[in-house]
């Protein structure tokens, strides 16, 4: 079972990695965004370039053949607080941007770059895995953000409310989505009060503190809240006859969690967030519901994101690439189903390549459609919203060209980071020290 995690996670290492990297080349062509929203295209394009590498770098340490462990720890860890700080930078200025003049985006930037390079060099001094660290910040930071926008704008008055409205609470409910909907599947636990959510380790053995594993825990308690809350409403508006899109999108989440709480409550089951289980049918689950929210549901809903809400400047130039990238999408994400369905059930391989060649053929069929009805019928957040809601700011062409900088050479610094950390043994002598602090009690 852990050699299928591997290779998903690689699926989606290799489409968040070409996704990501074929978007930034479209969106550095795009000229007319707004401030915000040129902002917001890049970040998702780099947020996912190194999510990507991060999921290539824990399948190689899932490997038990590989030796060099600590390098993909450490690239794993580096790769991850990107992640994290390019979701509280996109938090921060979209749909609705918080940050609402230039000297704004400057401090709040300049404090998210300041947040990555202060856990890099705490990681460096030997101090990994701390609260010093603020772990769980970007769940709370998002959750602020982003359902603050969904409530003011979901839930307003009907006579002001408008498709422009209504897009600015989906977005913001997508966002959290794709932050957290494979934390939401664990709702029972959390309400029932059941081991599996409460007793887990998430650094495993002594690498990490109880307090450290308690506010992962209330992070992961905060998340479900903001799933429950976003249920809710849905729900209600649904039933006053204002339904959106989004609540067929969280339901499945919820109904999943339900049948993982029969799964996961089996009896000897235990269960790591990150590691799987100690069951075949558990680990099966976390497979096919938390890994693949990671690892495809991701990046379909980040695309999704970009193509519909005009993040991406369809036109001659660039629709061929566009097209490319949403074949790319169905392709991929087709073939990672279908090896985990063959993984599970004992399939002919020729059967499975029958299958995927039928599957890519329609779906390929399909995609020519919902590209054209994408790319035609974008929506818009901005038209009838009050124009106080979105400030002018000033974002020059060379600035945006320099964020990409930014991230590129941190990717660079964070492997050389790893090949420090790998070659001092940094990493296994903190796992001595703390398994000897822990009373050798693992």
């Amino acid at each position: 079972m852990a050699a299928d995690t591997s290779n998903l996670l690689y699926i989606g290492a290799i489409l968040s990695v070409a996704l990501g990297a074929m978007s930034l080349r479209i969106i550095r062509k795009n000229k007319d965004l707004e401030w915000n929203e040129a902002l917001a295209a890049r970040i998702i394009c780099w947020m996912f370039i190194g999510k990507g590498i991060q999921n290539a770098a824990v399948a190689n340490m899932q490997d038990t053949s590989v030796d060099i462990w600590q390098f993909y720890a450490q690239l794993s860890s580096g790769l991850d607080n990107m992640f994290s700080c390019t979701i509280l930078a996109l938090a921060l200025i979209y749909p609705i941007p918080f940050l609402r003049n230039e000297r704004q985006v400057k401090i709040g930037f300049s404090m998210i770059f300041g947040f990555i390079v202060y856990i890099t060099l705490l990681e460096l001094s030997g101090n990994p895995y701390t609260v010093f660290e603020i772990p769980g910040i970007v769940y709370w930071g998002a959750m602020i953000c982003w359902a603050t926008m969904y409530l003011k704008f979901r839930l307003i008055d009907p006579g002001n409310s408008n498709a422009s409205t209504d897009n600015i609470a989906m977005v913001s409910g997508l966002f959290l989505t794709l932050l957290m909907g494979h934390i939401w599947m664990w709702w029972p636990g959390m309400l029932l009060q059941s081991n599996y959510f409460y007793f887990f380790d998430l650094g495993g053995g002594p690498m990490t503190s109880m307090t450290w594993d308690y506010i992962w825990n209330a992070s992961y308690t905060i998340c479900i809240v903001t799933g429950i809350m976003l249920l809710s409403v849905e729900i209600y508006q649904y039933s006053k006859g204002n339904g959106s899109k989004l609540l067929y999108l969280i339901v499945p989440y919820f109904i999943l969690g339900a049948i993982g709480y029969i799964v996961y409550s089996a009896p000897e089951t235990t269960v790591s967030h990150t590691r799987g289980t100690n069951n075949t049918l558990a680990s099966i689950w976390n497979l096919l519901t938390s890994q693949l929210h990671f690892t495809v549901m991701r990046p379909m809903i980040a695309m999704f994101v970009l193509l519909k809400f005009g993040l991406f400047d369809i036109n001659e130039e660039t629709k061929p690439m566009a097209k490319i990238m949403t074949i790319i999408l169905i392709v991929v994400a087709t073939s990672a189903i279908l090896e985990l369905i063959q993984s599970i059930v004992p399939i002919n391989q020729m059967i499975s390549a029958a299958l995927l060649g039928i599957i890519i053929a329609l779906g390929i069929g399909w995609e020519e459609r919902s590209f054209d009805r994408l790319a035609t019928n974008k929506s818009n957040v901005r038209v009838g919203v009050g124009k106080r809601w979105f400030p002018n700011v000033f974002i020059t062409n060379k600035n945006l060209e320099r964020l990409d900088i930014v991230c590129f050479i941190y990717i660079l610094v964070i492997f050389l980071v790893s090949f420090i950390v790998w070659q001092t043994d940094m990493l296994a002598n903190v796992v001595l020290e703390r398994y000897a602090d822990s009373g050798g009690v693992g």
